[in-house]
């Protein structure tokens, strides 16, 4: 009989392949927008929504292919995600407009939220238990390679070769990963697929107009902006009321009466603010205060990335071995300390002073999501593992999107946006940015205590469900190293006699 978990190994490293690429996207264009905004002859404002087209499909779209997959199959969903996502790439390369440009953007998030909404439901099945928390800690490590190589891919690509050659990067990244996909991955059978179309049109309507909200309110708060707000939170509030009611909902809405799953689910959210909240604060201090060059600020702020590559895996294998809760515990407590320590830096301050800060960040951060994402997919029931991932994705991403909007309404409490466009900041305005910058590393803290109180939450409040699990794989942990001892013991006996 063959071995059902005998590709794990390599179907990792396809997924992991497209874990890379989903989050480098989302930052590999910000250091070519300048140049594509002149290239066409666009205004700024518009060249931003060819990040934010990508941002708001992927972030729309993903819920419903998580459900859609657990209908069709993940491996399916993943192939054509993964082809679309090539595809998209090698046009976005050859867009002819601005407008072409941002319509592929959205094709792109559109075939990463296919990618990423059943993911980790495809690693859950193709590890066994007592290995699913390594696995998480690399898959992790993808993620994070992947928002450290961004900017810096971005501004090599961008330099020597021109900012088209910048969505290439993807297509042979792409065909590795869908070579290995395609071989590896057992489709499984299909089943009729229930459409909630209510849900989609309510969920994907209230998210876009949500990011568009934020975006729209760090440039003031206006009748505008309140008539945005108003519509997204109505229907968001219709899309909540209408899954309660549906027969078949995109989001099945129980999984949140689990209460390891909810603590963890908001925690996670939490340290996704707290993380992209710092890549995006720190290369305004770095460049507009320190006086940093580009490169060392890009050499700076791969430290947390860094951290995690290494910390992850290790983290993930601890939770294997002791259970989620605790490193989650550590990992929220160390980043509180982390982002505490950042309101001593100064005007003064040196490119170390900042990267070593950064760096305690990773650690806290590596301890954290590997043994979350763990909890969060073992708590979870096996048929409902696409929603689940689909979840955690949109949780990831509603944080990067709500780190740029509080981590600009914050600053700007402390610094003028029309002093933030100089290129350099002295005296009174370098004091205005440095803090405005302490003012978001002390919300980075007071959110880094609530996801520690969460994970403490997690510690006592487990359900049946997940008790039931840590059980199971503590017993084949145990099973496993028992037939290990007894099989050395076998071999001794023999050689003694």
């Amino acid at each position: 009989m063959e071995d059902p978990h005998g590709h794990k190994w390599k179907i990792l490293m396809a997924i992991s392949i497209g874990a890379v690429m989903v989050p480098m996207n989302a930052s590999i264009i910000n250091v070519s927008l300048p140049t594509i905004a002149n290239f066409f002859n666009a205004s700024i404002t518009t060249a931003e929504w060819v990040l934010t087209a990508y941002l708001i499909t992927l972030l729309g779209m993903v819920l419903f292919f998580g459900r859609l997959g657990d209908f069709v199959g993940h491996e399916r969903l993943y192939l054509a995600g993964l082809a679309g996502f090539i595809i998209s790439s090698i046009l976005c390369s050859l867009s002819p407009s601005i407008l072409y440009l941002e319509i592929f953007r959205a094709v792109q998030g559109f075939s990463a939220a296919m990618m990423l909404s059943v993911s980790m439901g495809i690693v859950k099945r193709a590890f066994p238990k007592h290995q699913l928390g390594k696995a998480m800690g690399m898959y992790s490590v993808a993620v994070a390679v992947g928002l450290a190589l961004g900017p810096a891919i971005g501004g090599i690509v961008g330099d020597a070769l021109g900012w088209r050659f910048i969505f290439l990067v993807n297509v042979p990244l792409g065909i590795l990963s869908f070579t290995i996909c395609y071989k590896v991955l057992v489709r499984g059978a299909r089943r009729a697929v229930k459409w909630d179309i209510p849900g989609t049109l309510l969920q994907f309507s209230g998210l876009f107009s949500l990011v568009y909200f934020l975006n729209y309110v760090e440039k003031g708060f206006d009748t505008t902006a309140l008539l945005i707000g108003v519509f997204s939170f109505t229907t968001l509030a219709l899309f909540i009321w209408n899954e309660l009611k549906a027969k078949n909902p995109m989001l099945n809405l129980n999984i949140f009466k689990n209460r390891t799953f909810s603590a963890f689910d908001v925690s996670l959210h939490f340290n996704y603010i707290c993380t992209y909240m710092m890549l995006f604060v720190m290369p305004f201090y770095l460049q507009k205060v320190l006086h940093l060059s580009a490169n060392v600020t890009g050499l700076v702020l791969t430290a947390s990335p860094l951290i995690m590559m290494f910390l992850a895996p290790v983290s993930g294998a601890l939770s294997d071995r002791f259970g989620s809760r605790r490193p989650a515990l550590l990992g929220s407590i160390i980043s509180t300390f982390a982002l505490l320590s950042m309101t001593g830096l100064q005007t003064t301050s040196t490119a170390v002073d900042v990267f070593w800060r950064l760096a305690l960040l990773g650690v806290g951060t590596a301890l954290f999501q590997a043994p979350t994402n763990r909890a969060l997919m073992a708590s979870s029931p096996p048929k409902e593992s696409g929603a689940t991932s689909g979840i955690i994705v949109t949780t990831r991403n509603l944080g990067m999107v709500f780190a740029v909007c509080f981590g600009g309404l914050i600053l700007n409490t402390a610094i003028s946006p029309d002093a933030l466009q100089q290129a350099q900041l002295f005296s009174s305005a370098a004091h205005a940015m440095t803090t405005g910058m302490h003012r978001v590393v002390l919300f980075g803290a007071v959110l880094s205590v609530l996801m520690a109180v969460l994970a403490f939450i997690g510690l006592f409040r487990r359900s049946n469900f997940a008790e039931t699990t840590e059980k199971l794989i503590k017993k084949q942990r145990r099973m496993i190293e028992r037939g290990f001892v007894e099989k050395i013991h076998n071999v001794s006996v023999v050689l003694h006699k």
